[in-house]
């Protein structure tokens, strides 16, 4: 499952103030933990329709600096650590003309999670 950080990068967060506003809506007490009743009525109220493959996309694209790959590194370093290993498990090599060692293909993964494509 994909978790509130990945989400709210679907939502186009950016920035201190931006995640600094959503924890105030979704842990109002400060406890540093989000129930899942909060993320549901969060994520209710702040999207008017489902992810799309596109938004994840886009998301893993802003986590790659713009590039049309992702590495290990970068997963690792931007998402929790169950998150990034389990993306890592599961993105194919990216085999384009920009490729790097160890890139990773986030688009066929993304459009596979949308059932759009087959991991």
């Amino acid at each position: 499952m994909l978790s509130l950080l990945v989400n709210l990068l679907f939502l186009g967060c950016q920035g201190d103030s931006e995640f600094a506003r959503i924890m105030s809506i979704v842990d109002p007490n400060n406890s540093g933990a989000v129930t899942f009743q909060a993320f549901i009525d969060f994520m209710s109220r702040e999207t008017t329709d489902t992810d799309t493959a596109d938004q994840v996309i886009a998301s893993f694209k802003i986590l790659a600096a713009d590039k049309t790959f992702i590495t290990a590194v970068e997963l690792r370093r931007e998402l929790p650590p169950d998150q990034a290993e389990y993306c890592i498990a599961r993105m194919a090599p990216y085999t384009g003309p920009d490729a790097a060692p160890g890139a990773l293909d986030y688009m066929s993964f993304s459009t596979a999670l949308y059932g759009e494509s087959d991991l």
